[in-house]
């Protein structure tokens, strides 16, 4: 049974390495989009109920031009009872959704009414069955949603939100790219709403946590959701300048950030000095590697500068935004 993941576009790889990590053979990636070959869906569905990088999967039925459409198989998820929708999606040039949408559920109830002599009903609501439908470029794939419908990477501790928050399957393949299983103290010096450090104690079990951010109103936040993620005693929390995080500690063999980016609020001018403190500070306590995102690309020669080496440089879509993802060491 193929099956295709949904993730952050530039973190395909984080995503295939957790698909392997489930014994599921991985048949390759593209443009946030991850295919493998996954066994049972009850097994499918108990794994993305944990999974840490995907946004969304659907079990895939067909794979083709628009005109050769065939839904075979479809029945064994819909029935004349059961009610389903079709979300479609477009990817790159190609036909408009609605007509994609229109088209698939045609096929869906002509197969469904042959197999079993009555079509099933169309609930666009709340529909019992939801068939992805996604021209991805050149093609359409069309298929079984499994996991429900909102995307996997909204987590249940988010009750307190930073205006800018990062994406929780953003942090998890930060930490990840990081090395975060094998780090004993684990910094987030600019925390916004903890999610890097939550993701860090759920997901990676890092000895010691430390979360602190310059507003004593977003530690406050951070502190909530960790308490409704259960991990409040495995975090420590501080209201401190980054740009003086050799002030917090002496030593730390992991730095995960998301600093300001001075985009949407305030000014990449003063988000780059920002940067120029923190990067000088850092680099009197790190003993391993820094990962931090920002649309900022000087944010690379500003780290370079201050005698951090850059390992890994990548472009991720985060938001609205393509933003770098970099990786640095001492």
């Amino acid at each position: 049974m193929r099956a295709v993941f949904t993730t952050n576009p530039g973190l395909e790889d984080v995503c295939e390495r957790e698909l392997a990590s489930w014994g599921l053979e991985v048949l390759g990636s593209s443009k946030g989009r991850v295919e493998a070959l996954a066994g049972s869906l009850e097994e499918l569905a108990w794994r993305l109920e944990r999974s840490k990088s995907v946004h969304k999967a659907f079990v895939l039925l067909y794979e083709g031009p628009l005109e050769g459409l065939n839904l075979s198989g479809i029945e064994r998820f819909v029935g004349p009872h059961e009610t389903f929708a079709v979300r479609a999606e477009r990817v790159g040039e190609g036909p408009p959704s609605p007509e994609i949408a229109r088209l698939v559920g045609e096929e869906v109830v002509k197969r469904v009414k042959d197999f079993f002599g009555a079509p099933p009903a169309v609930d666009l609501d709340y529909p019992s069955v939801v068939v992805r439908a996604e021209w991805y470029f050149d093609r359409l794939r069309v298929g079984v949603e499994v996991g429900g419908e909102e995307s996997l990477h909204r987590r249940y501790y988010r009750v307190e939100e930073h205006v800018a928050s990062l994406k929780p399957t953003i942090a998890y393949a930060m930490l990840e790219l990081g090395g975060a299983l094998r780090a004993r103290r684990l910094l987030d010096p600019m925390c916004g709403s903890g999610t890097i450090a939550i993701e860090a104690a759920l997901g990676f079990a890092v000895p010691e946590i430390i979360c602190s951010d310059i507003n004593k109103k977003y530690i406050e936040k951070a502190i909530t959701n960790s308490y409704v993620a259960r991990v409040r005693d495995l975090i420590a929390f501080a209201v401190h300048d980054a740009g003086r995080v050799h002030e917090l500690v002496d030593w730390a063999d992991l730095v995960v950030t998301n600093p300001p980016f001075g985009v949407r609020m305030g000014s990449p001018r003063k988000a780059l000095k920002l940067y120029e403190r923190f990067f000088r500070s850092v680099r009197r306590i790190l003993s391993g590697r820094l990962v931090l995102i920002t649309p900022l690309e000087e944010a690379g020669e500003l780290m370079r500068s201050s005698g951090l080496k850059v390992v890994e440089e990548r472009s991720v879509y985060h938001g609205d935004l393509w933003v770098k993802l970099f990786v640095a060491e001492a």
